[in-house]
């Protein structure tokens, strides 16, 4: 058995300490300022708002990257999140105050987390995951495996015709054709037994909400989490996300002063049956009608609903006939049948990298900027523009990263300041879904997330985000301005 990490095998990794003392070096003290904000609170942290994206358990190298992002006195207002960055997000927001740096007790968390506990399926469907994720020629492995038992069967087949047709003029193979029926009895059955058991796994499969695992280790855990955080509902979760910080201000004026710097948080989740796009905890008002009626955890968990991987979260019993329910539905989504259920998956199906949540059309001059963390975990053959070399997950890859990036896409693209603060985290050569992973991989991710920090912070000027963000407002502005036309005289 592994030995169990402790935050001190990633935080005391030479090439993390490197980062730091690179970045100490290049921002000494009363030499160059390290500016990444206009908000700032009493003991001189910097503020921005944050989005992680989803990634499966690649969510260890987000740590890696807020981890250099905190020491280098950053801290958030609001956050936001999809999937593994929704588990990321509400670690963050449960523990401690604003003030406080989150990622080393958000270490702690994962190192006494065991991985392949989160896979709690089925024994058999538990096996055949760990083979497929972790062995990159298991699949072949299976293919010959199946030959071989087809083969070895229409061999006895044969065998058993052309011994039973001998043994009239050759009395003596009468022997052979008893051992070969015998033997092609045993081979059937245990065809037989392989379809049954596939059936019946099939059918669990159905009748559990097509998801190989429950999910229901990854509920209680994250569950568990936010309790010790004191975090046990709703109420207390907004709290943590809204809770003031002491001291805050502005490091230049600006006309908005600290207008709307309350702080939120926002988990990304697709619900199936209205088939919308829900922002947890913001629209609890749609399936309750009070407010710690439902389990914050519940948010986690449906966020990070990797389809067919984890069973559907399901929120029954949605009082769907009530008029003020039935009226929230219409005006947010138009919907006049509310769902009576609502079933959801991992919010990454519809929004992934939801850093749209912070753009503010009111705003001229920014105070702060917002910050994101991209995983990209594409293999060298599956990224680039000549399609016929694309591995087939790379071709199914792409039309599934098709439907989930473009909503995200199409804002960045019209909104092109935001990308100045996204930072990318790359991951080749790490499987997303698999939860076997060794110590020496988590340390290794981790890693990779506090390199794509240190070298986002050393590129990233708040002075050139600030005046592209108040160029980009105006621009916005005058298209949104009517032009005077003059009459013709």
């Amino acid at each position: 058995m592994a030995q169990e990490l402790t935050h001190d095998d990633f935080i005391n990794n030479d090439t993390v300490k490197k980062c730091l003392s690179d970045l100490k070096a290049a921002y000494p003290a009363g030499g160059k300022s390290f500016v990444v904000s206009d908000v700032i609170d009493d003991k001189g942290n910097q503020y921005v708002n944050l989005v992680q994206k989803g990634g499966g358990v690649l969510g260890i190298a987000l740590v890696g990257y807020t981890y250099i992002l905190e020491e280098m006195g950053i801290r958030f207002i609001r956050l936001a999140g999809t999937s593994a960055g929704a588990i990321n997000t509400a670690l963050m927001v449960a523990t401690g105050t604003k003030q406080d740096a989150k990622s080393i007790p958000v270490l702690d968390a994962i190192c006494k987390l065991e991985f392949i506990k989160l896979v709690d399926g089925h024994p058999a469907a538990r096996w055949l995951i760990s083979k497929f994720i972790t062995h990159v020629d298991f699949g072949k492995r299976i293919k010959s495996w199946i030959r071989a038992i087809l083969g070895t069967l229409a061999m006895l087949l044969v065998g058993d015709f052309v011994f039973l047709g001998l043994q009239h003029s050759l009395p003596w193979i009468s022997v052979f054709t008893k051992v070969f029926f015998v033997l092609t009895g045993l081979c059937l059955l245990i065809v037989a037994g392989v379809i049954t058991y596939v059936d019946t796994l099939l059918k669990r499969f159905k009748n559990s909400g097509i998801g190989i695992n429950p999910g229901d280790f990854f509920y209680d855990w994250i569950k568990q989490q936010l309790a010790d955080n004191g975090v046990t509902t709703v109420t207390d979760l907004n709290n943590k996300a809204t809770s003031p910080v002491p001291g805050l201000h502005l490091r230049v004026p600006n006309p908005e002063e600290l207008k709307g710097l309350d702080g939120d948080v926002t988990f990304i989740t697709s619900e199936l049956v209205s088939q919308n796009k829900i922002q947890f905890p913001e629209m609890w008002y749609l399936f309750r009608k009070t407010i710690d009626a439902l389990q914050p955890a519940g948010f986690i968990r449906a966020s990070m609903s990797i389809p067919v991987f984890f069973e559907s979260y399901f929120i029954n019993e949605i009082p769907c006939d009530d008029e003020d329910i039935k009226k929230l539905w219409l005006d947010k989504f138009g919907e006049t049948d509310p769902p009576s259920s609502a079933r959801f998956v991992d919010g990454g199906i519809l929004s992934n990298f939801p850093i749209n949540l912070f753009y503010n059309p009111k705003v001229i001059t920014p105070r702060l900027p917002s910050f994101g963390i991209d995983l990209d975990d594409s293999a060298p053959g599956d990224v680039g523009k000549h399609a016929i070399k694309w591995t087939l997950l790379g071709y199914f890859g792409r039309i599934f990263n098709t439907i989930r990036f473009y909503y995200d896409k199409d804002f960045l693209l019209k909104n092109k300041v935001f990308k100045k603060g996204i930072g990318t985290i790359h991951l080749n050569g790490y499987n997303w879904l698999n939860f076997f992973l060794t110590n020496e991989d988590k340390i290794n991710m981790f890693v990779k997330g506090a390199e794509a920090a240190a070298d986002f912070l050393k590129t990233f000027d708040w002075n050139d985000y600030k005046e592209d963000r108040d160029k980009m407002r105006k621009e916005l502005l005058k298209e949104q301005t009517p032009t005077t036309i003059t009459p013709e005289k």
